[in-house]
């Protein structure tokens, strides 16, 4: 009941989060650029040549964007990589298996996949965390799992994080065994994501 309150209290707080536009995105480890946006000083010139510049230079952005995207999902963020995601800092420390006590903790599908994240804020400014609302679990196929609200788990990953604090906890997500998933951090309130690859090796 306690993780539901906890869950519950992180949906309220996003849900009043204002923010839009596209999120800054940074491997803390390798400082690659995962995504974000990019200021182009442009002349302004008159008639037909504005227009064709302007356009010119949306379709040169919007392809960079992609090209970088790109590049990201095929280099990938695995367990223990840190990304630097508009200031904060997030790690997926540990991954492990869970499959219930058999008493009333049993996932409704193969076993739990327990997730242990940190988020640390480095920005002047607190920041509101929801496990609902900015975290997924995807299989192969790209389905979502769902949370497993009655795991076994210790810590929240929902609330707020103060400038300059560290918040960390366990998520745990009710899982069909796959050879391997997708762990994605967004904000819903802003395009890009942060996206670690969780394979069978990587939990115990």
């Amino acid at each position: 009941m306690k993780k539901v309150t906890g869950m519950m209290a992180g949906l309220m707080i996003a849900a009043v989060m204002t923010a839009c536009g596209e999120a800054s995105i940074e491997n803390v480890d390798s400082g690659n650029t995962a995504d974000g946006a990019s200021e182009t000083d442009e002349t302004e010139e008159a008639g037909e040549d504005t227009e064709e510049a302007a356009s010119d230079t949306d379709a040169s952005e919007n392809g960079s964007e992609a090209a970088e995207e790109e590049v990201i999902e095929e280099e990938g963020l695995s367990t223990g990589d840190t990304v630097d995601f508009n200031g904060l800092h997030v790690t997926v420390k540990e991954v492990r298996r869970d499959d219930g006590d058999g008493d009333w903790m049993v996932p409704d599908n193969d076993f739990f996949l327990i997730l242990d994240v940190s988020i640390e804020n480095t920005t002047e400014e607190s920041a509101n965390v929801s496990t609902l609302l900015q975290m997924n679990l995807l299989d192969p196929s790209g389905y979502s799992q769902d949370i497993g609200i009655f795991a076994d788990t210790r810590g929240s990953l929902d609330g707020e994080v103060g400038a300059g604090r560290t918040m960390a906890g366990e998520i745990a997500f009710d899982v069909e065994e796959a050879d391997f998933y997708e762990f994605l951090f967004e904000d819903p309130f802003m395009s890009g994501q942060a996206i670690w690859m969780i394979e069978e090796g990587d939990w115990n």
